[in-house]
């Protein structure tokens, strides 16, 4: 049998369950594989870049490894930014390309490429296979990398004569199904426990995306303390936004009641959970939110510890059991009497994102900010929205309120254009009993729309939401508010998107008022059964909320 048929079945009781890319000449012995392969489901996309980060979505929900494949040459290339963008994600994908003969390694053939060192500083491990009677072993080891201790992606380039060559079949596959060890000491729980009761309801929480693995524990803690919770733009939907004691989202395009209370003086302990305490999620490391305050700050990776603040404490570990183990230690009975009515009277008098607050849009224009919100209103029970980059996230940051059941996705961290249509596409797989709505921008579909074809193709029933503002417009606003002047290009024609969307076969709709989305229609669409595509058309003269971004880059030095 050919080493990467024996690789790939091998692969399978890894836990691999689908294949993302483009087949080629260096990579068709593996697609030739995988239609015997029943196991692995094989979606073909439109560019590598888009395999990435459909496999990231996917490994990063699932927690089991997935393929993201691409050829020699410009197709490894391609694949480098959804790379970098797992790495930021830490989602265990195994991203898989081929490469010349190695008899001709050197000599100039065709797409020959050594791309091994160019994926080694966004992997855990990046490698040439050289020797056929290796490659099994090798993919074992690089789907048991890519899922141990902290998650990540691996790189394997295999040329196409060791793909092809004939070997022997046998297992190799060690037992994978076993749970990581989490690492925290009971110690360190009751410690933070006992500092935590001292300070009674004198605290605030801050969730990362990281929080949301343990939903339930997070609700059941922040009742239990009585703290006030935010969000980072990444930790958004890890707390329902309708709860008392919610102050919605801090850092990047947040509620002004989140970051005004987590910069006041009136308490003194802030938990940090299962969050990097990045740029996007901390105001630009203001300082306020730390000063004058015991920091105790949560996770699974040690290596984000301590990068710009230093914590009071720390634990390491998984965010689940932790919280199980702090609750044990906290008691049923909370310390003090919880008042939420009361609490949620102080929220809803500084609060304008969470509420029902009617806006009045200009004559004959729809803005962004009211069909966020309306969107967010009409949604169905559960649904999970990916957002892409540019302005519209910073509107969908503020006006997509996360009702329980909700939930919020955004590659912010490596902030890749067009990362969200393609993600959604790899959530939907990972969940597909759930609704999930893909918000993005005309931009970001001018750079990966064209997987929404994909997704017609694989029937992947994503619904697909575009902002026609025709311009690029977190760069331009960005630019006026910096400079005061920007390049006319920055803006352009307008393009009917509905109909570029039909031209491909799919069912698609435009929206130029708050009445064409309803509750009704908004089921109807996720629940074709197929992808549905919605041009929402906007004026875009509006001014997003982004003085956070603005401010850091006037005082860049870069």
């Amino acid at each position: 049998m050919r080493a990467i048929e024996v690789g790939l079945r091998e692969i399978v009781r890894c836990g691999v369950t689908h294949a993302f890319g483009i087949p080629a000449g260096s990579v068709n012995a593996i697609y030739d594989a995988l239609l015997d392969i029943k196991e692995i489901k094989s979606v073909i996309v439109k560019h590598e870049a888009s395999a990435g980060y459909m496999a990231s979505a996917y490994s990063r929900i699932t927690g089991r490894p997935s393929l993201a494949i691409g050829s020699s040459g410009p197709g490894a290339t391609n694949l480098l930014t959804s790379c970098a963008n797992a790495f930021t994600e830490k989602s265990p994908v195994l991203f898989m390309t081929g490469s010349v003969p190695t008899h001709i390694f050197g000599k100039g053939g065709a797409q020959e490429l050594p791309a091994s060192p160019l994926f080694k500083s966004i992997t855990k491990l990046s490698m040439v296979i050289h020797n056929a009677a290796e490659l099994p072993g090798a993919l074992v080891h690089a789907c048991e990398t890519s899922i141990s201790g902290i998650p990540g992606p691996v790189h394997v380039e295999i040329p196409i004569n060791v793909q092809m060559a004939e070997i022997d079949l046998y297992s190799i596959v060690k037992d994978t199904s076993e749970n990581i060890e989490t690492q925290f000491s009971l110690s360190e729980i009751e410690e933070v426990a006992q500092i935590l009761l001292q300070h009674g309801s004198c605290g605030a929480i801050l969730l990362g995306y990281g929080a949301k693995s343990a939903k339930r524990h997070v609700l059941a803690l922040a009742e239990r303390l009585g703290f006030k919770v935010a969000t980072t733009p990444r930790g958004k939907g890890a707390f329902p936004e309708t709860h008392p004691l919610s102050l919605g989202v801090y850092g990047l395009a947040g509620h002004e009641q989140a970051i005004e209370y987590l910069h006041s003086k009136t308490w003194d302990v802030l938990l940090v959970i299962g969050s990097s305490l990045g740029e996007s999620g901390t105001c630009n490391w203001d300082k306020q939110l730390v000063d004058g305050k015991l920091l105790i700050h949560m996770d699974y990776d040690v290596e984000v510890f301590d990068r710009v603040f230093t914590p009071f404490r720390t634990i390491t570990g998984h965010i689940g059991p932790i919280l199980a183990e702090l609750m044990e230690r906290l008691g049923e009975k909370p310390p003090i009497d919880i008042a939420l009515q009361e609490i949620a009277v102080t929220v809803e008098e500084v609060s304008m994102s969470v509420q029902e607050v009617e806006f009045v849009p200009e004559v004959d224009t729809l803005r962004t900010r009211d069909i966020l919100r309306h969107i967010g209103e009409c949604s169905p029970e559960g649904t999970k929205f990916y957002v892409d980059i540019g302005e519209l996230m910073t509107y969908a940051i503020q006006e997509l309120t996360m009702k329980p059941g909700f939930d919020f996705d955004i590659n912010i961290h490596f902030g890749g254009m067009g990362s969200g249509i393609t993600s959604a596409i790899g959530a939907k797989l990972a969940e597909p009993e759930r609704p999930v709505v893909c918000i993005s921008g005309d931009g970001c579909f001018f750079m990966h729309g064209m997987e929404i074809l994909t997704a017609k193709e694989a029937k992947i029933p994503v619904l697909f939401i575009v902002i026609n503002n025709a311009r690029l417009g977190m760069v331009y606003h960005g630019h006026m508010l910096q400079y005061q002047r920007c390049p006319s290009n920055f803006s352009q024609e307008r393009i009917n998107l509905t109909e570029v969307a039909r031209s491909l076969g799919i069912e698609a709709y435009q929206v130029r008022c708050l009445a064409d989305v309803t509750a009704e229609r908004m089921l109807q669409w996720t629940q074709k059964g197929l992808p549905v595509f919605i041009e929402v058309v906007v004026a875009g003269n509006e001014i997003p909320p982004m003085g956070e971004r603005v401010k850091f880059l006037q005082g860049a030095t870069y």
